[in-house]
């Protein structure tokens, strides 16, 4: 559900994305147009791909990092396209203005991500010392430890 649903999501936002015409007063106006054919097609293939890379279909070995990574950069490309999109449109000050603060919230999420991950990986290093810790209210383990020969 969350593949189909997502990938649903994002087909419906670039094709909506690619059918917006900018007007000589500045103004966006919206009608439908076949280019946004192949839009909607790469927001539901990136999307699906990104899925099927990150989390394999049952039977198949985990996800490796290489995988992660190239389904990660087939979601982020066209992401990034609509991204970079509008700022064609700017020029002069308004231009670096956008960008100093797209730089600063790319900063900001990095750094959350960052935090998130290591998070993460203290939290699983602690579960892994729990499992490994002796378990006083086990015998075997408890006499595993003063016999350190078995």
């Amino acid at each position: 559900m969350v593949i189909v649903f997502t990938a649903l999501s994002l087909a419906a936002m670039y094709g909506w994305l690619a059918c917006f015409d900018r007007q000589p007063n500045g103004d966006f106006y919206f009608h439908w147009r076949w280019s946004a054919l192949p839009w909607i097609f790469i927001g539901f293939g990136s999307n699906a791909y990104f899925w099927r890379k990150i989390w394999p279909p049952a039977g198949r070995a985990q996800a490796t990092r290489k995988d992660i990574i190239k389904g990660s950069a087939a979601l982020l490309l066209p992401c990034l396209w609509w991204l970079a999109f509008p700022l064609r449109f700017l020029s002069g000050q308004h231009f670096w203005d956008v960008v100093e603060g797209l730089v600063a919230a790319a900063a900001v999420l990095t750094f959350g991500a960052w935090m998130v991950t290591r998070l993460i990986k203290a939290f699983e290093q602690s579960d892994a010392d729990g499992l490994n810790a002796p378990n006083p209210t086990n015998p075997e383990s408890a006499a595993a430890e003063s016999n350190p020969k078995k």
